[in-house]
């Protein structure tokens, strides 16, 4: 996932949002790439009551600031229009809509998690999250997310549903792994999780029916 530098530009957009210019081959493609915009877009994609299609009507002006312009910049080549989707989804969202990047185990999940995070935002930081959410990007949304200490409720949880930190078992720790598997159990995540960095693979077919029709909306 793309990170935005601290010298990275901003661009005002006329709604009162901002975007930030995505490079793709020599030209600047505008992309909202706020917290809120891009937890929407994550929802959106994988969203199974509805369709690829519909996803696609959707998706393509809430991600592109100016998709028109997008499109300018691939010379209208639709092929290389749903490339560009492809590259900038992962980079910015972490979702794999091509299904050939790599992907680790979800450990916190935007939805399940909202309550953690919103809680544990305000005791870590001092921030609200309903404040800021649309002004943060999202790169600086998951840093916020992994620079929670386990002393939060979020912060907790991830290190318990982290298989790493699991002690290692010897003759004189039985009951700290006991319970550390018990409280690995209760901080599981569900079957619908999905991780911030990569669809899982109860989404991979989601995901590429997702993709499949943002490339015909590009033609």
């Amino acid at each position: 996932m793309n990170a935005n530098g601290l010298t990275s530009r901003r661009v005002k957009l006329p709604d009162g949002g901002s975007a930030t210019p995505y490079e793709w081959r020599g030209e600047d493609v505008l992309i909202r790439d706020d917290a809120l915009t891009i937890l929407r877009c994550i929802e959106l994609l994988q969203d199974p009551e509805m369709d690829a299609d519909e996803k696609s009507r959707k998706f393509i002006p809430l991600f592109f600031a100016d998709w028109g312009d997008a499109y300018t910049a691939c010379d209208y080549d639709g092929a290389e229009f749903g490339e560009l989707i492809a590259a900038a989804v992962w980079d910015v969202c972490g979702i794999d809509l091509a299904g050939d990047k790599p992907h680790e185990r979800p450990l916190w999940d935007p939805e399940e998690d909202a309550a953690l995070i919103r809680i544990s935002f305000r005791a870590e930081y001092g921030i609200d999250w309903d404040e800021v959410r649309g002004s943060i990007g999202f790169a600086e949304f998951v840093a916020l997310v992994g620079g929670c200490s386990a002393d939060t409720p979020l912060g907790r949880a991830i290190y318990y549903r982290n298989p790493n930190t699991r002690p290692k078992p010897t003759k004189h720790n039985k009951k700290e792994v006991e319970q550390w598997d018990r409280l690995h159990r209760a901080y599981a995540l569900g079957a619908r999780s999905r991780s911030s960095h990569g669809a899982n693979e109860g989404n991979d077919a989601a995901m590429n029916d997702a993709f499949a029709a943002l490339k015909r909306a590009a033609r």
